[in-house]
């Protein structure tokens, strides 16, 4: 059935006579007349009785009436939804990041909603390698990870795009009540025969590997009771008296970190985050914002 003569019923039925449903429409009566006419013929039924120059709705009229209302309301409902999707300001935004990067996002999200309200999001927590691989099967838009997590090389080939967000350094925890530390860094030889709860994840290359070189470095090897992607697990641990929790610094805005003391790592451990995204895959309008709202609040 053609939309057309759904506007044009509606339009007879609203204004109650074929001439001010003309001039509303703009087209001629005859023509109008015969739209009428011919949607009738097509449903079998009559819609509308013609007392002289005053239409009256059939009941058969009136239930169309209310259906077609129901159709033009959808239709103009859905495209101002794809117009809304493809500015920017309306649909669901998937977004992945590593669980220690979960702390950059309530401002990030807050900033986002604030300017763009009917944007929905769905976040997955993964390690980095994984954050990859959601990207490339685009189950996800925009991935925020932990540097490096794998080589130059490999990045290139799968032609992902990067932007360094921040760098921070690594720093040990403890419970409150701890003894290990008392000043606000701790030199790299005193974690030694310490148990240590340190962040984990897949990849060729990440800040755990890093950790493990600068403690080599220093002629020992780390005894590592547990590893985990998860950095409040971590906190978890060491807040039970487990162990040496060593984390990004960024986990301390974490409000279970109030049971803890911290001192940064000597020498510094830096952990490097980033944005990261398919370079020429497609970014929606609502991806694009995001991106530059990250950019701008975290430069």
């Amino acid at each position: 059935m053609d939309l057309k003569k759904l506007v044009y019923f509606i339009t007879i039925a609203e204004e109650g006579q074929i001439t001010r449903a003309a001039n509303r429409l703009h087209i001629g009566q005859p023509p109008l007349s015969m739209q009428l006419k011919a949607l009738e013929d097509e449903l079998g039924v009559m819609l509308i009785k013609r007392n002289n120059k005053i239409f009256e709705l059939t009941p058969a009229g009136e239930t169309f009436y209310k259906r077609a209302k129901e159709v033009i309301n959808s239709i103009d409902g859905m495209i101002a939804e794809v117009k809304e999707q493809q500015e920017g300001i309306r649909g669901k935004l998937s977004l992945g990041t590593v669980m220690s990067c979960v702390p950059y996002l309530p401002p990030l999200l807050k900033l986002f909603k604030e300017k763009y309200p009917l944007i929905s999001f769905q976040l997955w927590e993964e390690d980095s390698q994984r954050i990859e691989e959601l990207l490339l099967n685009k189950d996800i838009e925009l991935g925020i990870v932990r540097l490096p997590f794998q080589s130059k090389e490999m990045t290139e080939m799968r032609n992902l795009s990067i932007h360094h967000i921040q760098s921070e350094p690594l720093v040990a925890l403890q419970p409150s009540s701890g003894t290990l530390f008392k000043g606000t860094t701790i030199p790299i030889q005193e974690l030694k025969d310490q148990p240590l709860l340190v962040l984990h994840g897949q990849g060729d290359y990440n800040v755990f590997h890093k950790f493990i070189e600068t403690c080599n470095s220093f002629g020992f090897n780390p005894n590592i009771t547990c590893e985990s992607p998860d950095v409040t697990t971590l906190m978890t641990l060491a807040d039970s008296g487990l162990g040496i929790a060593i984390v990004p610094k960024i986990a301390l805005q974490i409000k279970m970190c109030n049971t803890l003391s911290y001192a940064e790592i000597i020498p510094s451990i830096n952990s490097e985050t980033a944005l990261i995204w398919i370079e020429h895959g497609y970014l929606s309008k609502a991806a694009q914002n995001f991106k530059d709202i990250l950019i701008h609040h975290l430069k």
